[in-house]
């Protein structure tokens, strides 16, 4: 039986293009559906959809009555007061309201009557498992890499990654007919983003996630919707078998349009010698006089059948030609200069913060060429170490000793260091390199002349990128640089990283990226602060 079914759907913002037109599908008790597409392509809009927060310009979103939907993100509560613990336990509202009246009446103990109020609270309490619900609420929050004394936090004191993490543990507690999730492995590190998979696969009902995390959607898909040019289609079966599916389905439309080219090739080569028959038909035999009238009708249906050839090429069924995407030209990178074999020594580096020790001790060698991964869970200093190396922040003892001739490139999560008024190319330059890398990771022509406060942070992701590989760096520093990354866009970066020649250090929690670095990465482990 569905929960809900979408017919003739039709989307747009107000004065804007139609995002998306003439969607059909429906999701069952039990599926599990992956959106996925390009960035602007219309995923989160069409999860607001699923979720009610929007309505359709045009068709119908049909909802089975009673129809309990959860969404997580990161507008989490009302009372900036209320603590990280018992925002996530209220995924149990009935459990969470027995929790309250216990501890209002534990508070009124001396209040005559009090207690046996305050014995039947406890009673109630029990018989609907709220020890239990504590147990798991604390289980959820420290697999999100929450600390005990995080715990208590007020809401207020949490940054915006915490939020969303705090919101994602309250939405997989809760029980629900329908889960919907917006890219839920952005601020999860590597035990994070396992932990989740486990949930996902032991949850009842449906979930349909947003997602460029190419290992989750392995992991969870049973069906795909892919989001392109304005087109929905839905494909039945796994991530993998997907991307299969849609790579036949090019091919098929590539083979189509070249049938097409060709017959259309063919019609305007047979017209235009019939056309040039007719004129020589038109022309009366050397020595024959008369029967002119003759030789110009004759020349007249010839010319006439040259019409008809023209316009069935032109005014036939048409085959567009398929969207082309870029590929990853050679690169050479001979702009980079070569560097001395140690490019960075480390040495017994420390670093707190409010007293609390992020590490300590820290020895490690980075050599020309190597590929470097820093792992470790939420909290353990990965992004301050990369700023360290990067000189943007100070160590509290230890040596960062920096090689000869070295060119550090930097990628921070925060894109801080972009000018939000410059444009793509402004920052990039305006060479066929950058122009080419730009729309390989799929930023559109019409967008490389948009301010970067105009664009969105997978843009502005892709942007600084490209900045970095045509910037003559010889170390890259990447914080999370495939977060906001659609697959191919990642894929295509991947592609670049390949062929760079100089030294790579990351912080990332994408198994899938991590991945294909190669298996000869080097790993930084950080400890749990």
């Amino acid at each position: 039986m569905s929960l809900l079914n979408f017919s003739g759907v039709e989307f747009h913002y107000p004065a804007s293009d139609t995002l998306f037109q003439d969607v059909a599908f429906s999701v069952g008790q039990r599926d599990r559906i992956a959106i996925v597409g390009p960035n602007g392509s219309g995923k989160s809009t069409l999860l607001s959809l699923l979720a009610g927060t929007l309505e359709p310009t045009r068709g119908a979103i049909v909802r089975r009555t009673g129809l309990a939907i959860v969404v997580a993100d990161q507008q989490i509560s009302r009372d900036p007061a209320q603590s990280l613990f018992d925002f996530v336990f209220e995924a149990h509202p009935e459990v969470a309201e027995l929790r309250r009246r216990m501890h209002f009446l534990e508070q009124r103990l001396t209040t005559p009557g009090a207690a046996t109020e305050y014995a039947t609270a406890v009673a109630d309490y029990q018989q609907a498992n709220g020890p239990g619900t504590e147990a798991t609420t604390i289980r959820a929050l420290r697999a999100l890499g929450f600390s005990p004394a995080e715990a208590g936090l007020p809401l207020c004191r949490l940054s915006g990654g915490q939020r969303t993490r705090a919101s994602l543990a309250r939405a997989l507690l809760a029980q629900a007919d329908l889960l919907l999730l917006d890219e839920p492995t952005n601020h999860l590190d590597l035990d994070g983003c396992m932990w989740l998979e486990r949930q996902l696969e032991l949850r009842q009902g449906a979930c349909v996630l947003v997602s460029h995390d190419r290992a989750l959607l392995r992991s969870f898909s049973r069906s795909v919707i892919d989001i392109a040019r304005g087109r929905v289609r839905v494909y039945l079966g796994s991530y993998e078998s997907y991307r299969e599916r849609r790579f036949l389905l090019e091919r098929q439309a590539w083979a189509e349009y070249h049938a097409f080219e060709r017959r259309k090739l063919a019609a305007d080569q047979a017209a235009e010698r019939r056309a040039r028959l007719a004129t020589r038909v038109a022309k009366a035999p050397p020595g024959v006089r008369g029967g002119q009238d003759h030789y110009a009708r004759k020349a007249a249906k010839v010319a006439r059948t040259a019409r008809i050839l023209r316009e069935r090429s032109t005014h036939g069924p048409q085959v567009r030609k398929p969207w082309e995407e870029h590929t990853i030209p050679p690169l050479l990178f001979d702009q980079i200069e070569r560097g001395s074999d140690s490019v960075l020594m480390v040495r017994d580096l420390a670093k707190s913060y409010d007293s609390k020790c992020l590490f300590t001790g820290l020895h490690f060698q980075v050599r020309r060429g190597e590929r470097v991964a820093i792992q470790g869970p939420n909290g353990a200093g990965k992004s301050t170490l990369l700023k360290i190396l990067a000189g943007s922040e100070g160590q509290d003892s230890g040596t960062v000793t920096r090689g000869v001739n070295l060119q550090l490139g930097w990628f921070a999560q925060d894109l801080e260091h972009l000018d939000p008024d410059q444009t793509a190319l402004e920052i990039c330059g305006t060479g066929t390199v950058a122009r080419t890398l730009l729309a390989c990771l799929q930023v559109r022509p019409d967008r490389i002349n948009r301010r970067m406060l105009e664009l969105s942070a997978g843009e502005r992701t892709k942007i600084a990128l490209v900045r970095l590989l045509v910037s003559g760096a010889n170390v890259l520093l990447l914080d999370e640089p495939t977060n906001h990354l659609e697959a191919e866009a990642q894929e295509a970066f991947e592609q670049a990283l390949a062929a760079y020649p100089g030294s790579i250090m990351v912080a990332s929690h994408d198994r899938a990226f991590l991945a294909s670095l190669g298996d000869d990465v080097k790993s930084i482990v950080l400890g749990r602060p």
